[in-house]
């Protein structure tokens, strides 16, 4: 598939734009005046560099959110223009491997599925809804057989504090451990501009993967909702981007969970994995089950 109609393009605030993968993952690119930042690769499917180099010529910094598969997939087509690409210090090790065929493979049923719900969603929502359009469509699922996701070696590491000067705007690098022990957000202040990656997503909170802590998300969360955030955007779905009240309203749903108010019950993720499910207005929340939490 080709990249246009794989991706999703649209500026998402002043020299800021979305390169979604609607319903799987959503990069950022942002733009200086003497440098560009692309915050997280996504999947690998198409190639995201051609997205970039349609928006812009600038030199370009690409920063990893955390070392998942699905946030790092497009490095490997970047190699050669970018000039650096960065990760929290955490995750220097975590970057070594590349997605295993068991992972590409499972991944690959997950999007079909998701393609098919969301045809089943879209054939109700014409009936008088119309909250789908081209815009939010999750695209046809193309030929995965040569999909690949190659580990790439960071050549910059980033730590708490960092500040990434692009030219007339600069973003500050803050460690937000909770989803994955690397994760960051970067954060302008002078805007009020959050990139959140999957420390704030419009949709289940992953709280039980290997490495996820929901002490640590509680933390974090909360410590993003102190600050006077304008636009927050966001790591998954369709709604890529929210407000300080959503913000503040994930920071609250944490603490809710960290400190057994909530009533979850028994589901699964989207891999089938069981999981306990705390349901929250506009979002849940997935934890471990009893007996295997970390």
């Amino acid at each position: 598939m080709s990249g246009p109609a794989w991706f999703q393009v649209a500026e998402t605030g002043p020299g800021a734009f979305v390169i979604a993968e609607p319903g799987h993952v959503n990069s950022y690119l942002v733009l200086g005046d003497d440098m560009a930042l692309l915050y997280d690769t996504g999947m690998g499917i198409a190639d995201i560099g051609e997205q970039v180099r349609r928006l812009t010529q600038l030199p370009l910094l690409v920063v990893n959110s955390h070392h998942h598969f699905d946030h790092r997939g497009g490095n490997a087509s970047l190699v050669a223009h970018a000039e650096d690409i960065a990760v929290h210090v955490e995750g220097a090790a975590l970057h070594t491997d590349p997605a295993p065929h068991e992972w590409l493979e499972a991944y690959g049923h997950v999007a079909h599925d998701l393609r098919k719900r969301y045809e089943e969603f879209h054939a109700l929502d014409v009936g008088g809804f119309f909250l789908t359009d081209s815009r939010v469509e999750v695209r046809p699922v193309p030929d995965l057989a040569g999909w690949r996701i190659e580990a790439v070696r960071p050549t910059r590491l980033l730590r708490e504090g960092d500040v990434l000067d692009l030219g007339g705007r600069s973003l500050q690098v803050l460690h937000t451990p909770g989803h994955s022990p690397d994760g960051i957000c970067l954060w302008e202040p002078q805007t009020g501009l959050l990139l959140a990656g999957d420390t704030l997503i419009s949709g289940t909170f992953f709280a039980h993967v290997p490495g996820a802590d929901v002490s640590a998300f509680a933390a974090s969360t909360r410590r993003l909702a102190e600050l006077p955030v304008t636009t927050a955007l966001l790591g998954h779905n369709l709604r890529h981007r929210e407000s300080a009240d959503f913000v503040a309203r994930v920071a609250g749903a944490f603490a809710a969970v960290r400190d057994g108010h909530t009533r979850p019950y028994a589901s699964t993720d989207m891999f089938g994995a069981p999981v306990r499910r705390h349901d929250f207005d506009g979002f849940a929340v997935l934890t471990a089950p009893h007996g295997t939490e970390r």
